[in-house]
């Protein structure tokens, strides 16, 4: 690497951080009690007889049962793995003790994530303006407040990322890549509650790899399965690492809440306590009243699948498929903030100009070498079934979105998919919409900053 590529590298970690902290900066000018939660803690007992804090229970939100388990083991709906890093690690020997040591955890995570972040877009061959704006939003997203603030997402953030390295890696032995990555994955399945969700992603994304060789080489079974076997026997191997981690993991706390409670299942059992119940919620879908973010991580992800899939169609079926692409003015812009509005004026649109028969572009990657590869990509493939299991979980147990914006913009999966997506870009367009939506996150950030500060709900 030359010496020029490194100072460029240090250059766009440090505008990226730095971006982070301005919109803190800002925050804290508006709401000042942001920076005193942000770098101290108080007593539960403190808390409760402050008159000034309203919503008591709001002050720590999850914060609160993190902090109890770094003192005690316990067996809730949340998971082990972080209160116990920072109990061996700090020691502490009061809540507020647990408290900060969690906070200093997540942001020695967040902190590294950043350049690792950076050198996966660039390894992925991402062009380098694309790869920084990337990192810009992954780093300056609403949601990475989650990543600082004391919560799992700066651990587990840096636990993906991890796994996304060594999932990709061609250069380390396997059998060091295979030992890693069960480590990593058991890391993930103690530190929050992953496991149907990396399961889900390891066989969705065989699955679908496996279909698309069928589809496309017209094939039976038995030589569908003789090719996987030849040509993906490495990712097959990971996916069963990653699926046998997952359950030991989940076990060893099993086990625990069996001893503490007699209730293998509690986590999932707790989670009952917020409102969650198998069911089918498709109302999730039309309401307007969500948050911003809430509603961009619901549709966002289904409206790239959507377009992935048509993509996949044009390939496998060897045959050309219309698209309407607007043109890039401010009101399209806008539209993007409600994507619920955007996929209706789309669909109107497109309807029109197929009635007139105006003129509409064409997408043929029937011989695209460069979909082949994408579409062979297992980590791509396992990045966005990731996010969709957060909406099919949400669509069949809540009734309204839950946090989903968290699942989705708090950790480094979707824009890794989306950096997939955007890897042989070169259409300035496209950066152009980036960087409207990092003008949006800065306004956001800033905002959740001061709702923090007057501890309010951010997600």
């Amino acid at each position: 690497m030359k010496l020029t590529e490194i100072q460029k590298n240090i250059a766009i970690y440090l505008l990226s951080f730095g971006l982070f902290g301005i919109c803190l900066l800002i925050a804290i000018l508006i709401e000042p009690n942001t920076l005193e939660k942000l770098f101290s803690a108080k007593s539960i007992e403190e808390i409760e007889s402050d008159k000034s804090i309203l919503d008591k229970a709001g002050y720590y939100y999850d914060l609160t049962a993190y902090a109890a388990m770094t003192l005690k083991d316990k067996c809730i709906a949340f998971y082990p793995m972080f209160p116990w890093i920072v109990r061996n690690l700090f020691r502490p020997h009061t809540f507020e003790q647990g408290i900060i040591g969690l906070k200093i955890i997540s942001f020695i995570c967040f902190t590294v994530g950043i350049p690792v972040f950076f050198s996966l877009c660039r390894n992925i061959d991402i062009k380098h303006n694309t790869a920084f704006l990337l990192t810009l939003m992954y780093t300056i997203s609403p949601m990475a407040i989650f990543r600082v603030i004391g919560y799992t997402e700066g651990l587990f953030s840096l636990l993906s990322l991890i796994l996304i390295w060594l999932i990709t890696n061609t250069k380390l032995n396997k059998i060091i890549i295979y030992i890693f990555l069960f480590c990593t994955v058991f890391i993930m399945s103690l530190t929050r509650p992953v496991a149907i969700q990396i399961t889900f992603s390891v066989l969705a994304s065989l699955i679908t790899i496996g279909l698309i060789e069928k589809l496309k080489n017209r094939l039976n079974w038995y030589d569908t399965f003789q090719i996987m076997k030849a040509k993906y026997s490495h990712f097959i191997y990971q996916s069963l690492i990653i699926i046998i981690a997952v359950i030991i993991g989940y076990s060893i706390y099993g086990f625990i809440c069996a001893e503490l409670r007699g209730d293998f299942f509690a986590p999932f059992n707790d989670q009952k306590l917020w409102g969650k119940a198998l069911g089918f919620y498709p109302q999730i879908f039309v309401s307007l009243e969500y948050p911003l973010f809430e509603q961009m991580s619901l549709f966002f992800p289904i409206i790239l699948g959507v377009g992935t899939i048509l993509c996949l169609y044009s390939f496998i079926k060897e045959t050309e498929i219309k698209v309407f692409i607007p043109s890039l003015n401010f009101i399209w812009l806008v539209m993007m903030l409600y994507p619920s509005i955007l996929i209706c004026a789309y669909l109107l649109v497109f309807i029109f100009k197929l009635i007139t028969k105006a003129k509409i572009s064409t997408v043929n990657l029937s011989s695209s070498q460069k979909a082949k590869d994408l579409f062979s990509t297992y980590i791509f493939w396992f990045c966005f079934s990731f996010v969709i299991s957060h909406i099919l979980i949400n669509l069949f147990t809540v009734n309204k979105i839950y946090s989903l914006a968290r699942f989705t913009f708090s950790l480094p999966f979707f824009f890794i998919y989306l950096a997939y997506i955007l890897k042989n870009n070169i259409n300035i367009r496209v950066n152009n919409i980036l960087k409207w939506f990092i003008l949006v996150e800065i306004i956001a950030l800033v905002e959740q900053w001061v709702r923090y500060g007057r501890n309010l709900w951010i997600g």
